[in-house]
């Protein structure tokens, strides 16, 4: 079976980030001028820097670009299957089904290329083309263990309306420990909150309410003549609305977290308006448990969620998801690895 390479335009070493519960940190892609090589953890060079590009190790093999083509070396630097590859991606492990034992042999296997198109076969690690991909467990894929997204319906109300307090029912909620229902409504295109005694919880002064239940404690996300805030589900103003911009973000420690905008400026709290991010940037985007920050030059830094953080100097950088590690560009356009204190493993 032929795979269809659709990412053969990326480059290499992003195309692992997605891969990196395979991957082995011991030795770090490590650059120096315009050659990769390999560096251990305290950046002593291991493996002479001799290669256009090298990928991270998975499995004892590591894919690296000699000349055009790429082909594999192993932890001794030994080029084991020969640079001749259009792509080569990790190895990783897979199963042969057999007719007297369902789960197979498993086996070591990357996909790879000897086209120009891309078109995939599966190697193992001889290098040989396998006469079938193996099969993957599909626990092995990040985006199986995503959780579907829950679509709400619209519902139909049919709640006696006391004294015409609104005019439309948009959701309901409840809140943990409490019988009481409350319900997000408008009136004269102005949104509140009331609950089923018929009480105001939020004032019907908002253009617009919605619940935000993605959150490990849900919230209402506000909006008032166009600014942003938030309020506790039981109507408690906790972030004021006075944002141009709001974006929730469910981090990666259960907590939740703001990007607020605010006169050219974005910071970020948590939904009971406490200080994430004070000082203010251009910009700032959540990234696999940390923030991306950017600054009036354009310049990108990251913001751990321990405060720790590496000041903006790269034209791009990203967190390896599951690892120790940041990818980065730098400003002369060169990639290269940083670790989360910010030493650098590459040299211009």
């Amino acid at each position: 079976m032929k795979l269809k390479n659709f990412l053969a335009v990326i480059a290499l070493f992003i195309s692992t980030i997605s891969l990196a519960q395979e991957t082995d940190m011991s030795l770090i892609p490590y650059r120096q001028g315009n050659k990769w090589g390999y560096a251990n953890t305290d950046k002593k060079i291991i493996i002479t820097p001799a290669y256009e590009e090298a990928n991270w190790f998975s499995n004892g093999f590591a894919s690296v670009k000699v000349g055009t083509k790429y082909g594999y070396i192993n932890k001794e630097g030994k080029l084991v299957i020969p640079a001749k590859f259009t792509v080569a991606k990790p190895f990783r492990k897979g199963y042969i089904p057999k007719a007297n034992n369902p789960e197979g042999d498993t086996v070591l296997f990357a996909g790879a290329s000897l086209v120009a198109s891309g078109e995939e076969i599966c190697i193992n690690t001889k290098g040989t083309t396998l006469l079938k991909c193996p099969a993957i467990s599909e626990s092995s894929i990040p985006e199986n263990s995503t959780p579907v997204e829950t679509k709400m319906v619209e519902k139909n109300y049919s709640l006696a309306n006391n004294n015409g307090l609104f005019d439309k029912i948009h959701d309901d909620y409840k809140i943990t420990g409490s019988d009481e229902t409350y319900y997000i409504a408008s009136k004269n295109n102005t949104y509140g909150v009331f609950n089923s005694k018929f009480d105001t919880i939020v004032p019907f002064e908002y253009s617009m309410i919605k619940i935000n239940r993605k959150a490990p404690v849900a919230f209402l996300e506000l909006n008032r003549n166009g600014l942003y805030g938030v309020a506790s589900t039981d109507g408690k103003i906790t972030v004021n609305p006075e944002y141009d911009n709001m974006i929730a973000v469910n981090g990666t420690d259960g907590n939740e977290y703001l990007i607020l905008k605010k006169a050219g400026k974005t910071y970020v709290k948590d939904i009971s308006n406490n200080d994430i991010i004070p000082s203010g940037y251009a910009d700032i985007t959540y990234d696999n448990g940390g923030f991306v920050i950017t600054d009036a030059a354009n310049l990108k830094g990251f913001y751990f969620n321990g405060k720790k953080i590496i000041q903006p100097k790269y034209q791009d950088i990203w967190w390896l998801k599951g690892t120790g590690y940041l990818a980065v560009k730098t400003v002369s356009g060169k990639q290269g690895f940083i670790n989360t204190s910010g030493e650098e493993y590459f040299t211009e």
